[in-house]
């Protein structure tokens, strides 16, 4: 049996109670870091020219940056009245290292919000389709708030890394340069 610690309630690197420490560690079994795994996905999850246009000006648009602020899983307002650290959606260090640890877990988060979006969005049709626009219009709407801007929020984040790195030199920008290592 695993230890509570294993899963971050009590010690290590998330805070008392986060719940997220058993998703971090099983992540790290199945894809560690360095291996060909956690590369494609790092790939694959590349923020775009667009995202990157001006840094990343299309999410503040879309007004993600107001909606980072007050996400229950790590807005800033929240982490000041709650005094939580909330560790997976945090940087663990201001080394390099720590950034493509971060770029990693934003990918896997909004690969996880993947499934809960395409489901809603299936749902929200099969409930227009059937003479419910009503609950459809519910569905999108819930859609929108628990999956589309989370996963918005995710990809800002990892195009905000990749400025990181790219100031930093450890990749070139004209080549498809992956965080992963």
């Amino acid at each position: 049996m695993l230890s509570r610690s294993y899963y971050g309630i009590e010690s290590g690197p998330f805070p008392y109670a986060d719940g997220w420490g058993w998703l971090y560690h099983a992540l790290e079994r199945v894809a560690p870091a360095g291996s060909c795994l956690r590369r494609a996905v790092c790939r694959y999850f590349y923020p775009s020219d667009v995202e990157r246009w001006r840094g990343g000006s299309i999410y503040r648009f879309l007004g993600v940056h107001l909606f980072g602020a007050v996400i229950p899983t790590g807005g800033i307002l929240v982490r000041r009245s709650t005094k939580a650290r909330m560790a997976p959606y945090t940087l663990s260090g201001p080394s390099l290292g720590a950034a493509r640890a971060f770029y990693y877990r934003a990918c896997v988060f909004e690969a996880l919000h993947l499934p809960f979006f395409l489901t809603l969005i299936a749902l929200a049709v099969h409930r227009a389709v059937n003479g419910r626009p009503d609950l459809a219009l519910e569905n999108t709407a819930v859609n929108l708030v628990v999956n589309m801007y989370p996963m918005m929020h995710h990809r800002r984040t990892r195009t905000r890394i990749v400025q990181l790195l790219d100031r930093s030199g450890s990749h070139t920008r004209h080549a498809k340069p992956n965080p992963a290592v």
